[in-house]
C-alpha cells in the first residue's frame, strides 16, 4: 500500500467533489435564505464556512455550516456533513435563545420531518455526528407525544438527515430538498 499513490489520489479526488457539492449547496442556501422573514439577520451575517478534516472516528469528514452562529449559549446551524464511508447528512443544531424560539415549529412538524427520515439526537453530547443508537432516533420510531417531549425537555436540539453514499449522484437534490424543509419550518 506504501507503494501505492494511487487510492490517495482517488481519495483527494472525492473529497474535492464533496468540496463542490458543498459549494454548491452553500450558494443554493444562500439564495433560499434570501426570501426567508423568520430568521434572524445575524445568523446570515457569517458566510457560508466548509471545513476539512481526516478524523472523525478515524476518518475524512468535510462540514459546511451555514447559516451559522456558535457561542457558549446560543446555537444555530445547519450542519452539512461528508462523512468518508458513511453518509452525507444535514444536522439542524440549536441551543439557547434559537431553540426555544423553533422549539413550537419544529414540535408541529412532527410527519413532515419524520416522512423526510429526520433522527432527534437523544445523547448529551451535542458535537456527535454519528448516527448510532444511542446517539439519534429515527423520528418514524417515536409517537408524535414523545418527539415533543424531546423537543421541549432537551437544553438543545439535534435534528438531523442522512443520504447513503450510494446515492452520491442525487445528493445536490436530495440536499436542496432537506434545506427547503427546514427554511419551510423556520417560517412557520
Amino acid at each position: 500500500m506504501v507503494q501505492n499513490s494511487h487510492w490517495l489520489l482517488t481519495k483527494n479526488i472525492i473529497i474535492q467533489k464533496a468540496n463542490m457539492l458543498f459549494g454548491e449547496a452553500a450558494s443554493e442556501l444562500q439564495a433560499m435564505l434570501k426570501d426567508q422573514r423568520n430568521i434572524n439577520t445575524e445568523l446570515l451575517a457569517a458566510s457560508p464556512k466548509i471545513a476539512k478534516g481526516e478524523n472523525y472516528q478515524g476518518l475524512p469528514y468535510l462540514m459546511l455550516d451555514y447559516p451559522r452562529m456558535f457561542n457558549r449559549e446560543n446555537m444555530f446551524a445547519f450542519r452539512t456533513m461528508f462523512w468518508w464511508g458513511h453518509f452525507i447528512s444535514v444536522a439542524w443544531q440549536l441551543k439557547g435563545v434559537y431553540n426555544e424560539f423553533y422549539r413550537h415549529a419544529i414540535s408541529t412538524n412532527y410527519s413532515a420531518l419524520s416522512e423526510a427520515g429526520f433522527h432527534i439526537c437523544i445523547c448529551e453530547d451535542e458535537w456527535r455526528h454519528d448516527f448510532q443508537n444511542d446517539n439519534y432516533k429515527p423520528l418514524g420510531e417515536l409517537t408524535p407525544t414523545a418527539f415533543q417531549s424531546l423537543v421541549e425537555e432537551k437544553p438543545f436540539l439535534k435534528l438531523a438527515a442522512k443520504l447513503t453514499l450510494d446515492k452520491w449522484d442525487s445528493a445536490d437534490l436530495w440536499l436542496t430538498d432537506t434545506y427547503r424543509l427546514l427554511l419551510k419550518i423556520i417560517e412557520n
